[in-house]
C-alpha cells in the first residue's frame, strides 16, 4: 500500500453500496430548511464575519472547504468533519488583518455519547477602537467594535456517511448597538469505502435573530447551501478539493457589475473555490487555494495581483501541530494566519 493511500481506519472489509437518492434527499432537505422565509440572505443581513476564514486549514484552501480533515477546526466549516481522529485536541489560531483587526479562534474536540464526537469552538473578531463624533463634528471619544460566535457541535458516523450539527450563539457589538442570533449548521459527508473520495453538503446559518441593532430594521442571517468534493488518486501525493457556495445567496453582493450583465460561466465560477493539499511527508503538508469571488471583489481596490490565491503549510509532530496560511486579497495586502494544536493527553506528559 502506498504511504499516500487511505488510512486503514477509513477502509471497510465489505464495501457498502451507496444509494444516490440518499445524497439527493439530504440536499433537498437542507435546501428546504434555508429557503424558508426569513432565513435567506437579504439587504438587512448581518453576522457576515462568519464567512471570513479564521483558521489556517480553511484559509490555505481558498477560504471555503467542506471536505478537508487535516485541521481539527474544520468542524466550523462542516459539522460532519468533527472527526474522532482529533478527539481531545485543543487548537488556537490567530489572524491579523490590516488596520489592527485581530481575530482569535479556539477549538476543542472530545468524545461524545454513542461513539460520537463533541466539538466546541469560539471565534472572536476585534475591530479595534474608533473615534466617535456627533452631528456637528464634536468628538465624543473612542468606542470599540467586536463580534463573536460560540459553537457547540456533534458528529457521528453511520457506515460511509457522517452527519454533524452545530449550534451557535452569535453576537455583534458595534459601539452601543448590539445584535444577537441563534443559528445552526447541518452537514453530511459521504466517504467512499475504497477510494479517497469525499462528497459533502452543508446548510449554513439556519436560525433566528434574537436582537436587532435597531428595532425598526430587522436583520437576517447569511444562510447558505454549500456542496463540496475531494479526491486523491492512490499513487498521487495531492488531494484536490472543489467547493461551491452561495447556492441560494447572492455571490455578487459587493460587485459593481450587476449579475445579469455577466456571462454564465463567470457567474458560476464566482461560486466555486478550488483547493489542493500536497502531502510532502506524513508530518508535512502544503496547501493552496483559489477563490475567484475574492479576486473580483477586491480588483478595483488595488489591482488583482495575487488576489484570490492562498497558500499554507502544516507541520505536525507527536505532541504539537503548527500551521500557517496566507490569503491574498489585492496587490497591496493580504492576511497572515497562524495556528497551533495539541492533544491534551500528550501535553500532560511534559
Amino acid at each position: 500500500m502506498s504511504r499516500y493511500s487511505l488510512p486503514l481506519s477509513l477502509r471497510t472489509k465489505s464495501p457498502l453500496k451507496v444509494n444516490g437518492s440518499h445524497i439527493v434527499c439530504c440536499l433537498g432537505m437542507l435546501l428546504a430548511m434555508v429557503s424558508r422565509p426569513g432565513l435567506a440572505q437579504s439587504s438587512g443581513r448581518a453576522f457576515g464575519f462568519l464567512n471570513q476564514p479564521s483558521f489556517t486549514g480553511l484559509a490555505g484552501l481558498g477560504g471555503v472547504n467542506l471536505t478537508s480533515t487535516g485541521d481539527p477546526m474544520m468542524f466550523l466549516s462542516n459539522p460532519a468533519l468533527s472527526d474522532s481522529l482529533h478527539q481531545k485536541k485543543i487548537s488556537l489560531h490567530y489572524l491579523n488583518f490590516p488596520g489592527d483587526i485581530q481575530v482569535a479562534t479556539l477549538g476543542y474536540l472530545l468524545p461524545g455519547p454513542i461513539e460520537s464526537t463533541i466539538s466546541l469552538g469560539l471565534q472572536y473578531f476585534n475591530y479595534g477602537e474608533f473615534e466617535g463624533f456627533d452631528d456637528t463634528g464634536f468628538p465624543l471619544g473612542t468606542f470599540s467594535a467586536n463580534e463573536f460566535a460560540l459553537t457547540a457541535g456533534l458528529g457521528k458516523s453511520f457506515g460511509v456517511f457522517r452527519y454533524g450539527v452545530n449550534a451557535k450563539l452569535l453576537g455583534s457589538v458595534l459601539e452601543s448597538y448590539q445584535a444577537y442570533a441563534l443559528a445552526m449548521d447541518f452537514g453530511v459527508t459521504y466517504r467512499h469505502p475504497q477510494q479517497d473520495l469525499v462528497l459533502a453538503v452543508v446548510a449554513k446559518q439556519v436560525g433566528v435573530v434574537l436582537k436587532n441593532y435597531f428595532e425598526d430594521v430587522p436583520l437576517s442571517l447569511p444562510a447558505d447551501i454549500r456542496v463540496g468534493a475531494s479526491y486523491k488518486a492512490t499513487e498521487m501525493p495531492i488531494r484536490f478539493h472543489l467547493s461551491v457556495r452561495n447556492l441560494i445567496g447572492d455571490a455578487d453582493a459587493f460587485l459593481a457589475i450587476p449579475q445579469e450583465e455577466q456571462a454564465i460561466g463567470e457567474r458560476i465560477f464566482r461560486r466555486v473555490v478550488l483547493g489542493a493539499e500536497l502531502l510532502v511527508h506524513e508530518s508535512v503538508q502544503l496547501r493552496a487555494g483559489y477563490n475567484h469571488l475574492i479576486r473580483k471583489e477586491f480588483a478595483a481596490i488595488g489591482g488583482q495581483g495575487m488576489g484570490g490565491f492562498s497558500g499554507g503549510l502544516l507541520f505536525s509532530s507527536k505532541k504539537f501541530a503548527f500551521s500557517y496560511s496566507r490569503m491574498f486579497y489585492h496587490v497591496p495586502g493580504g492576511t497572515h494566519l497562524m495556528g497551533i494544536s495539541t492533544n491534551l493527553n500528550e501535553l500532560r506528559k511534559f
